[in-house]
């Protein structure tokens, strides 16, 4: 293996050490693909200005059926050895600032002759890293056996194995709206290396900027909300002057939307006229196009009162296989 064990004896030196280098599950975040944070955000969390990031009952689950998916994966693949308890940091020996916590390590396992009385002795090599993961539907995600899995996770698993100096990486996926495990299996070859690469010189650009104080530029997402917001928590009786080209940008994109929103709307009530009591909207080539619900609140249990639902919701395309 490339990589070396960061010591740590507790949760606080576990954080800390954390915070000096790019993680597995920060390079997706760097790289701008991370649903669920922002460079915006991981820059003020790495300088202290915002604390680590709060735990919630999406992460409690994932934490919860870490053991059971990672038990899953090992009953599917009984021919490999899988270990650790997802706790354990590494870095790269040449790349220090490069680390990963991968939630399992899989070793190969086989048996060399042996001059004492046992014969032979097992000998281990670490072939690759695995991923636990859950997720309450398909989205981003291929067929069982492929390696078609969401982005972000792409990333984070490319890392762990650039770390680890392992050529493999596993995914194992629990969809619990189908009570399903699919298994993925990413392989090191010349795609992943250009992406490696790329994502190597982000994460070195980004700790540049924690060296020199400088904030990645500001986007769209709700994380570099929720950022501003928390970095600004009071309200000072103040006027502040802002360039004239911001107020006119903002201006005209709140008017863009609000025509959006109504052609939006337009299409929405012609799609529930032509679908009248159907269930889904289909084009002529059979591609779904939107999904009507009908239910009562009462009946799933969300609500004593009975408050009936009638909606119109967008099915996403299939994105074209690579």
């Amino acid at each position: 293996m490339t990589a070396v064990l960061v010591p740590t004896s507790s949760e606080a030196e576990w954080l800390a050490a954390r915070r000096n280098g790019i993680t597995a599950s920060e390079i997706g975040i760097i790289m701008g693909l991370s649903p669920y944070s922002s460079p915006y955000k991981l820059f003020h969390q790495k300088t202290g200005d915002l604390p680590e990031e709060d735990d919630n009952i999406s992460l409690a689950i994932g934490r919860h059926f870490e053991d059971f998916v990672a038990d899953r994966f090992a009953e599917r693949r009984p021919e490999l050895y899988v270990h650790g308890d997802g706790r354990a940091l590494w870095k790269r020996a040449d790349r220090p600032w490069q680390m990963a916590t991968p939630d399992r390590l899989v070793d190969e396992v086989w048996f060399e002759p042996d001059d004492s009385p046992a014969l032979i002795h097992e000998e281990r090599k670490t072939l690759a890293v695995l991923e636990c993961k859950t997720d309450g539907g398909f989205d981003g995600w291929g067929e069982d056996g492929t390696d078609e899995i969401p982005v972000h996770y792409r990333c984070q698993v490319l890392w762990q194995m650039d770390v680890m100096g392992v050529q493999t990486g596993f995914v194992a996926c629990l969809f619990m709206n189908r009570r399903q495990l699919r298994v993925y299996e990413i392989t090191a070859d010349g795609g992943t290396n250009a992406d490696l690469a790329i994502m190597r010189a982000e994460a070195a650009q980004f700790l540049a900027r924690i060296e020199t104080g400088t904030p990645p530029d500001l986007d769209w997402r709700p994380a570099t909300s929720e950022t501003l917001k928390r970095l600004h928590p009071d309200v000072e009786d103040r006027d502040v002057i802002i360039p004239s080209t911001l107020g006119r940008r903002y201006r005209s994109a709140c008017a863009a939307l609000r025509k959006a929103e109504n052609r939006r709307d337009l299409a929405l009530n012609q799609i529930r006229a032509r679908v009248g009591s159907g269930r889904r909207a289909v084009l002529p080539d059979g591609e779904v196009i939107a999904r009507r619900d009908v239910y009562d609140l009462a009946e799933k249990q969300i609500t004593r009162k009975a408050s009936h639902v009638d909606r119109i919701v967008p099915v996403k395309p299939k994105e074209p296989k690579q």
